[in-house]
């Protein structure tokens, strides 16, 4: 088949995660979009893309190319979306969709009836540990049938600091930028639900909660990686200009998901909130899967280490096995391998070979209609499956 080329639009942590899962597969990146011309250069020619754009228009127009991945904030969808399908380009997007459920149905709408594919990139449902809990649920049935599903975690990056410091603005703290918790880790966790269990969220409710009014701003702060390692002195925040923080840093929900019918009555309920974690007495959080002959438990977030079954008052460590921890490419770190294991799948996709599900712009809109209803507190919403 002919050899597919890619344009990244975005330079931070995404785009070089995309970027490298696309040559690995042999796509040819033709250029990285980004608005200050010495970090795109930079990264370009790190990766050894030969263009380094700063207007994404021009580079989309001029090469025309297969596939466009979108990896800045969210505050850039539409109009690269709107572009990519005029050109007739298949398209990936990172999380969140968009800023709004109205604004990502707009996109789904723009993409729907195309015949373009389109992935989105909440990737962690890749994890070879939730591969595994999908088999014991939806295979070999471990627990018996499921009954319910408590979800509680703690986040890698804390609330707050020491006394001495302070974080500093990012564009995770901007709504407007598509930042908080909800947009950045709840659409990981749904993925990862429907992955598991088989089945899709069909009604939604629960409530947000803004911990940071303010920070300072760090200018040469692009890249996520960068300002999860940085805190500031307060004596260096108070020389600097301080932005308004309006996106959540925790949340509590109620999901229900369905098998089949969403309007029947054989429903799971679903809790999920962040720190401190449920149930109460795990304080790393974890998964809790309840059926009508055990429980089945995953450590964790992300990746559930260990997975134990219970039942009655005995309990057994199930290691994930090496066939499913094998099937995940390995070509950097975790993060890196799932963005390539998406890549993987969305490429088989456009070229008609077999491959397994992967999340599309259908679920960027299902899951952000579930973030808007836990923003306003607006009761149960029903999300289209």
């Amino acid at each position: 088949m002919k050899q597919l080329k890619a344009v990244v639009v975005g330079a931070g942590w995404s785009a070089e995660g995309h970027t490298k899962a696309f040559q690995h597969y042999g796509v040819e990146v033709l250029a990285i979009c980004a608005r200050k011309p010495g970090v795109v250069q930079k990264v370009a020619d790190g990766l050894g893309v030969p263009e380094a754009s700063t207007d994404w228009r021009e580079s989309l127009l001029r090469h025309k190319p297969d596939i466009v991945a979108l990896t800045t904030p969210a505050v850039l969808r539409v109009e690269v979306i709107k572009l990519a399908v005029e050109l007739g380009c298949h398209i990936i997007s990172e999380k969140p969709l968009a800023r709004t459920a109205a604004e990502a149905e707009h996109i789904h709408n723009l993409v729907k009836d195309t015949g373009l594919k389109h992935g989105f990139a909440a990737t962690h449902l890749y994890d070879p540990s939730v591969s595994y809990v999908q088999e014991l649920l939806t295979q070999q049935h471990l627990i018996g049938e499921l009954t319910a599903v408590d979800i509680g975690y703690s986040r890698r990056i804390p609330s707050h600091t020491p006394s001495k410091t302070v974080k500093p603005w990012n564009w995770m703290s901007s709504l407007a930028h598509g930042g908080g918790a909800l947009n950045n880790g709840l659409t990981h966790r749904l993925g990862m639900l429907e992955r598991m269990t088989g089945m899709k969220v069909v009604s939604a409710v629960g409530e947000a909660k803004t911990a940071i009014r303010k920070a300072p701003v760090v200018p040469e702060i692009r890249d996520f990686r960068e300002w999860r390692r940085r805190s500031i002195t307060h004596e260096e925040a108070s020389k600097l200009e301080w932005r308004v923080c309006d996106a959540e840093w925790d949340y509590s929900a109620l999901f229900k998901l369905a098998a089949s019918d969403p309007e029947g009555e054989n429903t799971i309920l679903v809790t999920m909130r962040t720190n401190p974690g449920v149930p109460s007495h795990s304080p790393t959080g974890g998964w809790y899967f309840y059926g009508t002959r055990g429980t089945l438990v995953g450590r964790g977030g992300h990746i559930l280490s260990p997975i134990t079954n219970h039942i009655a008052e005995t309990s057994e460590e199930l290691p994930v096995p090496e066939t499913l921890t094998d099937a995940l490419p390995r070509i950097g770190d975790d993060i890196q391998n799932k963005w390539v294991a998406l890549v993987r799948d969305f490429l088989a996709d456009i070229e008609n070979r077999p491959h397994d599900p992967y999340l599309t712009f259908q679920d960027g809109w299902r899951y952000q209609i579930a973030i808007d209803a836990i923003r306003a507190s607006s009761g149960w919403t029903v999300i289209p499956t």
